[in-house]
């Protein structure tokens, strides 16, 4: 596979500056002096439809969803499964409506005498009110009608909700009975918003028109329905009645107050490339020398009268859009050169630390910290560079001392013992001692002193040097750890230091497999056979000594034990002796026999002796 070409950072980024640059002072000159005007213009006609699109699906959405909800009431009290009488019940139902995404302000059952119970979807909270002459007269027309579908009121200003809202209502029957009236309060206030919500510091006025001349949403509809319903409460129950919405006269726009007398502006090519505004009306009004252009959009599958839904903002917005792209052309086109040359020269001074860095990294990846000596990374007057070469400096230094103390450690002390001093944070070299249960294996060459007379000195470190290589591997993959070389013997412990939940198998496989590499292959040369004594009880680890100078290993009966138990092969003629307690606690005790009962030193009473099957 070919190598992938690489290029430098100097490179990259005067590369990536210089494009970005050219393509944007172009791009900026182009669209900016080319139809600056035009396409500013077609812009926020654009940005315009993208709002009034956003609100009409939204609208719909909602109704539809309105609409299915109150049909689906009407169903399960027609069919019996619901009961408004059967308080228990009807609330449970309308508790799991609330569970659903409503987009509704309340919904409830509409009784006698002009009462509303109902709830707030938001926190299940019950409101009681006494509703308004016009919806009461919706059950009461239903009421004479009898079964229909969902019907949907004309929008109004309730100072109940302080919103503008609509009531869709439906009559429920069940066999023939009339039960109640089925309501739903709609906030259009709230869908409307979408318009208003987030454009409080964007040029242009949102509103929306009903019925022609009623304002639905506006941003000064708010302060005009609370000004209006304080004037008009002159008792609790007006106080609860809708009103109706204001006109554009009286809202105080004076742009939409004026807005028929505003006169056409053709879209042009816009609407024919995209074909989904061609609904879209683009108008101008002059008004006391302000010249302001209006967007609108007619809405007409609405369940109570055509919608128009707008925006209106000043031509200065237009003027401002071309004073600023000419501006940047002229200010871009004079930077440009500069800015490129004055690129060079900085990422020239700024890369050099870098590439140092990457010299020394690489130089560590492919030689290692064994091989490389390694010279210290020059500072830098740039912090963060200063930084980087500091840290890589001590970090060189950091790995070259772990990794000496690493190899140090690791031929002195088992490796698990060494990564918990290591981790320990103390300089101490202590760790707690700890009680456990363990298995500890004992291994013991036969006539060891005898090969010390016939052998030299030398002959005997090279021959145990080469066992115990072949026996600490075996030992260490079983999971054990050796505490101690004890002359020609072996101390091997499993499940003291490191957790290890088969350490009886652990350890009789370890004497297993030693006994097998003893019979099977020499030592330098020489022929030799071992003994193994297993052995599982509690016992304390940790270390002892004095304080300069200490020793890992384990102490206890079963320590004892395991070393006596290796003496009694001489006695029983075997190579491999384990007690009960090991026995018992092997996977598949029927591996070992019996070897004998006997009584071991300083033990009251005898002990049974296992021996592995030939």
């Amino acid at each position: 596979m070919a190598e992938k070409r690489r290029y430098s950072v100097l490179t990259v980024l005067l590369a990536g500056f210089s494009v970005t640059s050219i393509l944007g002072v172009g791009i900026a000159l182009y669209v900016g002096l080319g139809a600056a005007y035009q396409n500013t213009r077609n812009l926020w006609v654009m940005l315009s439809d993208l709002d009034l699109t956003s609100v009409q699906r939204t609208m719909h959405e909602r109704m539809d969803n309105v609409g299915k909800r109150a049909i689906w009431v009407a169903d399960q009290v027609a069919s019996g499964a619901l009961d408004p009488s059967f308080q228990y019940g009807w609330n449970n139902a309308m508790r799991a409506l609330s569970a659903s995404q409503m987009d509704v302000m309340a919904y409830g059952l509409i009784t006698g005498d002009r009462q509303f119970i109902g709830y707030d979807p938001e926190d299940m909270r019950e409101i009681r009110r006494t509703l308004p002459v016009d919806d009461v007269l919706f059950s009461e027309l239903a009421h004479l009608r009898g079964p229909t579908v969902n019907h949907t009121s004309f929008p109004r200003w309730d100072p109940y909700f302080k919103q503008t809202v609509i009531a869709d209502w439906i009559p429920l029957f069940a066999d023939g009975r009339y039960l109640g009236t089925f309501i739903q309060y709609l906030s259009l206030s709230n869908l409307s918003n979408s318009l208003i919500r987030g454009r409080e510091d964007l040029p242009g006025v949102p509103f929306v028109l009903i019925a022609g001349n009623r304002v639905m949403a506006h941003p000064r509809l708010r302060e005009w329905g609370d000004s209006t319903a304080s004037a008009l409460v002159n008792g609790a129950d007006i106080a609860r009645s809708p009103i109706p919405l204001p006109t554009i006269n009286d809202i105080g726009d004076p742009v939409l107050a004026n807005i028929g007398k505003s006169e056409s502006i053709d879209i042009g090519n816009e609407s024919k490339q995209r074909p989904e505004i061609s609904n879209l009306r683009l108008s101008g009004l002059d008004l006391d020398g302000r010249y302001s252009m209006i967007v609108t959009k007619q809405m007409m599958d609405t369940p109570f009268s055509p919608i128009i839904i707008g925006l209106h903002f000043e031509e200065e917005l237009f003027d401002d859009e071309w004073n600023r792209l000419v501006l940047a052309s002229v200010m871009g086109g004079a930077v440009l050169l500069l800015s490129i040359i004055v690129a060079v020269i900085i990422a020239r001074h700024f890369t050099k630390p870098i590439r140092r860095f990457a010299a020394a990294a690489r130089a560590f990846e492919e030689d290692g910290i064994e091989n490389q000596d390694f010279p210290d990374l020059k500072g830098s007057r740039i912090r963060e560079y200063d930084d980087a070469a500091r840290s890589f400096n001590h970090m060189i230094k950091a790995v070259h001392d772990r990794e000496r103390i690493s190899s140090l450690f690791g031929k002195f002390l088992p490796a698990s013992i060494a990564r918990k001093l290591l981790a320990s944070g103390t300089d101490s070299g202590v760790l707690p001692p700890q009680q456990c249960e363990a298995t500890v294996l004992f291994v013991d060459i036969e006539s060891f002193t005898t090969l010390c007379e016939e052998l030299e000195p030398q002959q005997i470190i090279s021959m145990l040097n080469a066992y115990f290589d072949c026996a600490t591997n075996i030992i260490e993959e079983h999971g054990g750890i050796i505490t101690q070389f004890q002359g020609d013997a072996i101390l091997a412990v499993f499940n003291a230091f490191d957790e290890l939940h088969d350490h009886a198998d652990a350890a009789l496989d370890s004497a297993i497999a030693i006994q097998h590499a003893v019979e099977t292959q020499q030592f330098d040369g020489l022929s030799i056979h071992c003994r193994c004594g297993v052995n599982t009880g509690r016992m304390i680890a940790g270390n002892v000594g004095a304080s300069a100078r200490l020793s890992f290993t384990v102490h206890g009966d079963a320590v004892n034990t395991a070393s006596r138990l290796e003496r009694e092969n001489k006695v029983l003629g075997t190579r491999i002796l384990l007690s009960d307690s090991t026995r018992d606690l092997l996977s598949n005790p029927e591996r070992v026999i019996k070897a004998g009962q006997i009584q071991l030193r300083g033990r009251h009473s005898e002990t049974l002796l296992y021996t592995c099957r030939r």
